[in-house]
């Protein structure tokens, strides 16, 4: 039978575990341009969040056959929203983004890999 002592350090054992599997999450994106056009406003919060917030690009841009790279703040899943120069838009909804690496825009729309 255990002690109280050992019990209380395999339970704690246990919670560190959990703990640094979670942490594993590498909440690193890349956003590449696989499109024919620039897009110009790149956006993403956690799902359930309402607003878009700010453009991530700011005043940059990214060309056709170009990346991004961003830390996203949470291992949560995330919505992500782009707009090309031409001010055609599309959204990519509830994103786990602890199974993907990558944000594809193409001239279809956005997918992830």
């Amino acid at each position: 039978m255990l002690s109280r002592a050992s019990l209380l350090a395999v339970t704690l054992l246990a919670a560190l575990s959990t703990a640094a599997q979670a942490q594993r999450c590498d909440t690193n994106i890349r956003v590449t341009n696989e499109s024919s056009s620039i897009v110009t406003g790149i956006y993403y919060n956690p799902t359930g969040v309402r607003s878009w917030g700010t453009n991530r690009l700011g005043t940059a841009e990214v060309y056709p056959r170009r990346s991004v790279r961003f830390r996203l703040a949470n291992e949560v899943p995330y919505d992500f929203r782009i707009v090309w120069i031409t001010t055609a838009t599309d959204e990519l909804r509830n994103v786990d983004i602890c199974r993907i690496s990558e944000v594809v825009i193409t001239d279809r729309g956005m997918r992830v890999r």
